[in-house]
């Protein structure tokens, strides 16, 4: 059993990733208008009903955006930390939930994910590993410094999903106010392209065959700045590597 993934969009505007693994299909993250997710897993093949769960790593709005209106009448569940369900976001909202602990699998069919904590200034803060017939991949995004958590379940990975959120000079140099700018450099932020290349080059090895940038911020950030950084710490031409962009699917990857 092959697992495929394709990243439908990812930014600071909306993130949501496919996971497919024969018939069972899985949304990492939900952070699009319910009509353009609806879109975006239609050109991949998907549809609405066919998705066996909805897992959200934090309940940003970039990331639960179209939540209350996707699942509105649909009987999808929602695997989310109860930490994050009792924000904002969530009010009011009647959801099927599951209740997801770090390093407690959930099984759907053949595909098996496993959230591991990170740090970002949320509730509650997930990373997953996917598992399928062998196949490994690790999408681990908003997190404000690599930790050794992070680098172990990275590696090993056939295929990593790291955040490459900003240049840290375009950031310091560019129109966020102060404040953002030193809330987006912390340790509960994101990852810098140097972070993540070096976070990268500590957890890559023989195994791994694609690499996707994720969650690249529109005004501290260009692609070909993060797609150097990440070229840069692999140092091996043979990998694959894919910038994620906001409502543009990036091309798709089955192991």
């Amino acid at each position: 059993m092959s697992l495929k993934i394709q990243v439908l969009s990812s930014g600071s505007c909306g993130n949501a990733a496919l996971y497919s693994a024969g018939r069972t299909h899985v949304l990492v993250d939900c952070g699009l208008s319910a009509r353009s997710l609806t879109a975006l897993l239609g050109k991949a093949g998907v549809e609405p009903s066919e998705l066996s769960g909805i897992f959200i790593t934090h309940e940003h709005t970039d990331h639960v955006k179209g939540v209350p209106v996707f699942l509105k009448r649909r009987k999808i569940p929602l695997f989310i930390s109860p930490a994050c369900l009792e924000t904002e976001p969530f009010y009011g909202a009647e959801i099927d939930t599951e209740a997801i602990e770090a390093d407690r699998p959930v099984t759907l069919g053949p595909l098996t994910v496993t959230p591991f904590p990170v740090p970002h200034d949320a509730a509650r803060c997930f990373g997953f590993v996917l598992e399928a017939g062998g196949v490994r991949a690790v999408h681990a995004t908003d997190l404000g410094r690599p930790t050794a958590l992070v680098e172990k379940r990275l590696k090993g990975a056939h295929c990593m999903l790291i955040e490459f959120n900003h240049d840290l000079d375009r950031l310091m140099a560019g129109p966020y106010p102060m404040r953002v700018k030193l809330r987006v450099r912390s340790d509960l932020g994101h990852l810098s392209n140097d972070q993540a290349g070096r976070l990268l080059a500590a957890s890559s090895n023989g195994e791994t065959q694609a690499v996707y940038l994720m969650h690249l911020s529109k005004e501290n950030n260009l692609p070909a700045l993060a797609k150097l950084a990440a070229r840069e710490a692999l140092g091996d031409g043979k990998v694959r590597v894919e910038v994620a962009r906001h409502l543009v699917a990036a091309p798709a990857w089955e192991g």
